[in-house]
């Protein structure tokens, strides 16, 4: 059965067709780079994210702190990790960067703030 990807590594949004047989692509058509057909693969076979989202915090003024993974997360555990969020809560003050949550669910990625908490 022939399914189509758009693929968005870069700017040129290649359309890809490909033919999946098991655990394996039989042929990719329509990628005009490496990268594409590996992106092909990946998204297939083991589909992953970077996570973004927001963390409670104790502090007045500033009730979220927007933060994001570090490391793309595999889409199926995207609800688990955003479940774990919601369970936490951060105080101040926090750096730009600074680790909130490390390893989340016993994966090797990471949930960072995306900004500083005075």
């Amino acid at each position: 059965m022939t399914k189509e990807l758009i693929c968005i590594l870069c700017p040129l949004g290649c359309k890809a067709r490909f033919e999946v047989n098991g655990q394996d692509i039989s042929k990719i058509l329509g990628i005009r780079c490496k990268k594409g057909a590996e992106y092909v693969k990946q998204e297939i076979f083991h589909p992953a994210r970077v996570l973004t989202t927001t963390l409670k915090t104790r502090r007045s003024g500033a009730s979220l702190l927007p933060v994001r993974s570090d490391k793309p997360i595999p889409k199926d555990r995207l609800i688990a990790c955003m479940k774990e969020i919601a369970h936490n809560t951060v105080d101040g003050p926090v750096e730009l960067g600074q680790i909130m949550i490390k390893g989340i669910l016993d994966l090797d990625a990471n949930i960072i703030a995306c900004r500083s908490l005075p």
